[in-house]
């Protein structure tokens, strides 16, 4: 698959790029500055892909790039969790990448496969009627649930969306700074599941009145919720490569199995 890549030098962003290369998508990456590439990956990793310069809110440079470059999906792992009285980036990001989706798509009269990033917030909470959002100070996760709230309307056959809900990540090898081409793919080590977490286990805590589920979540989430990096960028470059529809127009959450065994 032709795949647009907006993110490449972050955290998730920097391990999507060895992936979806070896999963054998012909991938651009979508940069403001692109000198940055050559701090983070090999020579062999940036000859292996298509640099393009744009400003990820820019809805007329995203268009121009997806039509010249034949783009098929979408990976947007772009900007950051931000305090609330700045700027959220996220959801401009999701705003200007989905309007152009669903343009292009319609002119091509096929709908583009677009994975973005949002937060573990937009999830349901098992056991209960509510999402974690209603749990969290949105002062916590704002940006998150504005993303949710530009890509949750979107009908399928106008962009094929899905929205990987991320938790804590972690690197595999936290001192490596310069990332290279893969000789095989990741095969990731996920559990996952649309709607809400997978394999939940609610702690005593959940029965405290009042705050309760919130101290349930934190302690679940930072004992056993964390993910690795590579794991995710794994999983969504496997997931294009195999053109299956089982996430699409689903929010998609995860577990690492090697902390549930552990938990």
């Amino acid at each position: 698959m032709r795949v647009l890549l907006l993110g490449a030098t972050g955290n998730l962003g920097r391990r999507c790029v060895p992936a979806l290369l070896a999963h054998h998508h012909v991938v651009t990456v979508y940069v403001r500055d692109p000198s940055k590439l050559e701090s983070i990956f090999s020579p062999e990793v940036i000859n292996s892909v298509r640099t393009v310069v744009g400003d990820a809110t820019d809805s007329s440079r995203l268009r121009e790039v997806i039509v010249e470059n034949d783009i098929q999906g979408i990976v947007d792992v772009a900007g950051n969790q931000v305090a609330p009285w700045k700027e959220y980036l996220m959801p401009k990001i999701a705003k200007a990448v989905s309007d152009t989706a669903i343009a292009v798509g319609k002119e091509r009269k096929k709908a583009l496969r677009v994975w973005l990033v949002s937060g573990f917030n937009i999830l349901k909470y098992p056991g209960t009627p509510y999402l974690f959002d209603d749990y969290i100070p949105r002062i916590m996760v704002g940006t998150h649930t504005a993303t949710k709230d530009v890509i949750d309307p979107i009908l399928r056959t106008d962009m094929e969306w899905s929205l990987i809900c991320v938790g804590m990540m972690y690197p595999t090898n936290p001192k490596q700074t310069i990332f290279h081409l893969l000789e095989s793919p990741r095969n990731h080590n996920l559990l996952l599941q649309h709607t809400s977490p997978p394999a939940w286990d609610t702690t005593w805590l959940f029965k405290i009145p009042w705050i309760g589920p919130y101290l349930d979540l934190w302690v679940v989430i930072l004992w056993s919720g964390g993910t690795k990096y590579e794991d995710v960028a794994d999983f969504l470059a496997g997931d294009l490569e195999s053109g299956s529809d089982e996430w699409v127009c689903k929010r998609v959450g995860m577990r690492d199995k090697d902390k549930l065994k552990v938990a």
